[in-house]
């Protein structure tokens, strides 16, 4: 029997960009958990897109991470 992948969860690390007191450039991280696998890229950027217009600060990455379930 083949081995099989099959996703069973999926979440977003958005990355935000800000200055700090001093001007320094700094980076923070918002998580969206348990969102749905196969999602296409272009979907989840005008998702993360309009999600932005609630920060004052640019999103600057984006970043998917999937759980695979793995069978043999």
């Amino acid at each position: 029997m083949a081995a099989e992948r099959k996703a069973v969860s999926s979440k977003l690390k958005l990355v935000i960009s800000y200055n700090d007191e001093n001007d320094n450039l700094c980076e923070k991280s918002v998580q969206m958990r348990n969102l749905v696998t196969g999602v296409e890229p272009a979907n989840v950027v005008t998702a993360v897109n309009a999600i932005g217009t609630l920060y004052e600060d640019p999103i600057t990455g984006i970043h998917e991470v999937v759980e695979n379930e793995i069978t043999a």
